[in-house]
């Protein structure tokens, strides 16, 4: 209990107060389901589920995973990064891999399937708490040490395994589009941080910028 911050908290109480919501309002669950997660209406203007969808879990098995994810990887990227980060990794992440599950399942199948929970965004954060934590060794429930880097890999490896197992390409876009986005976004500095390391290595190109240092510069070169 006391890995829960304010924020961590937050998120935990809205996934349960969702969840159980739609447990017990039976006649309102076709609405709910139409309105609220990622569904056919998506693109005809109800862009809300890109949000609301990340509350709103379909089946219990999702909703464990993303109560786990965020009492796990999302305190630790708390602890690191701060909570503006981690927030923005879990509402960034979810809700570009879900225009990605979205934008492939209408390619493939003509509309959207629907879809609901916080499985994309709790894989950005597991994502972002490999690229953080790396080498680290972490105590997995007291019984034995793994590098964070490898809990991260087995986490989204589970769930490429279940995606493949299904043939279910747009759950594959949902998950690459949120490992992209926890990789690069829990870098230091962030998305800024890469985008100035972007700006400096273009600006080197142009203006043909030698590196110091011992060696014979390229032929191309004159000092």
């Amino acid at each position: 209990m006391g890995r829960l911050t304010p924020a961590i908290k937050a998120l935990l109480i809205a996934e349960v107060a969702s969840f159980a919501f739609f447990l017990i309002a039976i006649p309102l669950r076709p609405v709910i389901i139409a309105h609220l997660a990622l569904g056919p209406r998506l693109f005809a203007g109800e862009y809300w589920q890109l949000i609301t969808s990340l509350f709103l879990h379909l089946d219990p098995n999702r909703f464990l995973y993303s109560l786990i994810g965020i009492w796990w990887a999302g305190s630790d990227v708390e602890r690191a990064q701060g909570t503006r980060r981690m927030l923005a990794l879990f509402f960034v992440g979810g809700i570009l891999a879900n225009l990605a599950f979205a934008a492939v399942s209408r390619h493939l199948l003509g509309d959207v399937m629907p879809f609901g929970g916080a499985s994309f965004a709790v894989d950005a954060l597991f994502v972002a708490f490999g690229r953080i934590y790396g080498r680290t060794m972490v105590n997995l429930f007291g019984v034995f040490a793994v590098q964070a880097r490898y809990i991260a890999l087995a986490f989204i490896g589970w769930d490429v395994v279940f995606a493949l197992a299904a043939v279910n390409w747009p759950e594959l876009a949902g998950i690459a589009a949120a490992t992209v986005v926890g990789y690069f976004a829990a870098a230091p500095g962030g998305l800024e941080g890469l985008w100035d390391a972007l700006k400096v290595r273009r600006l080197r190109r142009r203006y043909r910028v030698i590196d110091g240092g011992a060696g014979k510069p390229p032929k191309k070169y004159v000092n």
